[in-house]
């Protein structure tokens, strides 16, 4: 069966903003932490840290964290936050690496920081992940989609990618994929599923309205390091 589908994946609500529902792990974090439980002590790495909310399934199976985050104030806010906690390691670095740790990484999770950038970025940084993996490592992540009714709008800055005129992310740019766009940027990566569908309950609520939310479309990917 073609790994590339329009099934929906099971999804949960995203960060939200003080006063709203409290933000919990993505279902992805779930996963990818029950998975490499077995292997007590083993090294995850997450790709954009956000509000730390994906950290508490790989701290529970009992796995180490090391996290990287492009954004200043988040990584700062986030190393301080955990700073008490010895399984985790915050480091503030671009998502194109090097990432300043040791490979041998035994999975990666990624489920928002690749949605941003151009086509070329997200490939970068999907190679600075690929290069801290050890052979056969998961990555579980999320990918903008050319179904998404925000692909072609705003500011055009390349075929396959738009900075929304408005919103928070006003400016910010996104990067869309199709299935053959998608099957290329992830090179060196082997895919077991790719299921395009509704964003509305992980897209993040600090960037976004429910009413804008249930209208996105990601796709959700679960990949291995050749």
């Amino acid at each position: 069966m073609d790994p590339l589908s329009n099934e929906n994946e099971g999804v949960s609500r995203n960060d939200t903003p003080a006063g709203k529902p409290a933000p919990v792990p993505h279902p992805f974090a779930q996963e990818l932490a029950e998975l490499l439980a077995v292997e007590p002590g083993a090294r995850v790495l997450l790709v954009g840290i956000g509000n730390g909310r994906n950290l508490a399934p790989f701290i529970r199976a009992g796995l180490r964290v090391d996290a990287v985050e492009n954004d200043a104030s988040r990584a700062r806010d986030a190393a301080l936050r955990f700073a008490a906690e010895p399984a985790v390691r915050v480091t503030r670095v671009g998502y194109a690496g090097p990432y300043p740790f040791a490979g041998g990484l035994a999975g990666a999770l990624c489920t928002s920081a690749l949605l941003h950038g151009t086509p070329l970025e997200v490939a970068r940084a999907l190679a600075a992940i690929r290069a801290r993996l050890r052979p056969s490592a998961p990555l579980f992540a999320t990918f903008g989609s050319t179904r998404d009714p925000r692909f072609g709008r705003g500011t055009r800055l390349d075929a396959a990618t738009y900075a929304p005129d408005d919103g928070a992310e006003s400016g910010v740019p996104h990067a869309f994929f199709d299935a053959e766009g998608l099957r290329e940027v992830l090179d060196g990566f082997a895919l077991d599923t790719a299921h395009e569908g509704s964003a509305a309950q992980t897209a993040g609520r600090w960037a976004h309205e429910p009413e804008e939310a249930a209208a996105l479309i990601h796709w959700f990917v679960k990949a291995r390091r050749i």
